[in-house]
């Protein structure tokens, strides 16, 4: 497709969201309550994740839609952040927020699943508003202002670090995180990694419409961990709820650009055994174990 075809179609796209936003302001949709709200760290896993719970034509899906604009649009620079400190960007972080949670889809490509469920003239039966977002510093803000059933997915801190440092993001990450020092990389992630999902796991504690998962526990065994979640969720598997297992957990298609959501999800929790260095691994595990995270705390948990 030459230049002037891809703007187009663009454009295209554009309009046709924006045309959403606008019917959705016109006639109100109406979503289930409570939402969902799937959070985790970034690179854990829950684009995978809130795949297959997508999979239910209960829910309505959106993949960040406060993060993708408050990045891509406001320019913003902190994916995890905490909303209680200052911060220039919280302000545009929680009018996204509010936007989201009232159902209006966000005009970024990837976000909305699928667009006939933000259209008033499409939908067939009411839905759940499911939410993917990648801040767990935003735990608090979420759950006190919303009143979502909050889904806080872990993953051992190693793979999470491995998959920053294939992207060439780890330093980056650190450093706009203000976590400098004369610790190293690895060790300052494990440290940020371990207190952020440490304040994620405390607000789902005191929460009483919470449930923490790991990566780990959900591909050991797929079908019934997902069942789980779903009937927590209040939403019925889907019919066709055995080919999804199958296509999201068991494909061998190419994990090389580590973007996929249709994999063999056991090779990927076990990458990072045959990817860090004994010397990588001692020094995230320091940071980490320097922490209030109370998982991946036994000696098994760090055997490469």
């Amino acid at each position: 497709m030459n230049r002037l075809g891809r703007a187009l179609r663009k454009t295209k796209e554009v309009a046709s969201v924006y045309s959403l936003r606008l019917l959705s302001r016109i006639h109100p949709i109406g979503f289930s309550s409570p939402p969902v709200v799937l959070l985790s760290y970034p690179r854990s896993g829950s684009s995978w994740a809130g795949e297959v719970l997508a999979s239910s034509p209960q829910f309505a899906y959106l993949r960040e839609p406060i993060t993708q604009p408050y990045l891509k649009k406001f320019g913003g620079t902190r994916t995890v952040f905490n909303l209680a400190d200052e911060h220039t960007g919280n302000t545009v972080y929680k009018k996204l927020a509010n936007e989201v949670f009232s159902g209006y889809p966000s005009v970024f490509k990837g976000v909305i699943n699928c667009k006939s469920d933000f259209s008033p003239f499409f939908k067939k039966i009411q839905q759940t508003l499911l939410i993917k977002e990648v801040n767990p510093a935003a735990a608090d803000f979420y759950c006190k202002r919303y009143q979502p059933f909050l889904l806080v997915l872990l993953r051992h801190p190693a793979a999470v670090a491995l998959s920053f440092y294939e992207r060439g993001w780890l330093k980056h990450h650190c450093e706009v995180l203000n976590e400098v020092g004369n610790s190293d990389d690895w060790k300052r992630f494990g440290k940020l990694y371990g207190t952020f999902m440490a304040e994620a796991v405390e607000v789902s504690s005191h929460y009483q419409n919470a449930k923490i998962i790991t990566y780990e526990a959900l591909v050991h065994d797929p079908k019934q961990q997902f069942s789980d979640i779903f009937a927590d969720c209040g939403i019925s598997v889907p019919e066709n709820f055995d080919s999804v297992i199958e296509q999201y957990c068991y494909s061998n298609g190419d994990l090389s650009s580590g973007f996929q959501t249709e994999r063999d999800s056991k090779l990927t929790a076990q990458k990072w055994k045959t990817k860090l260095t004994t010397e990588q691994l001692n020094s995230l595990r320091e940071g980490f174990f320097d922490t209030p995270l109370e998982f991946y705390r036994q000696p098994s948990d760090w055997i490469l």
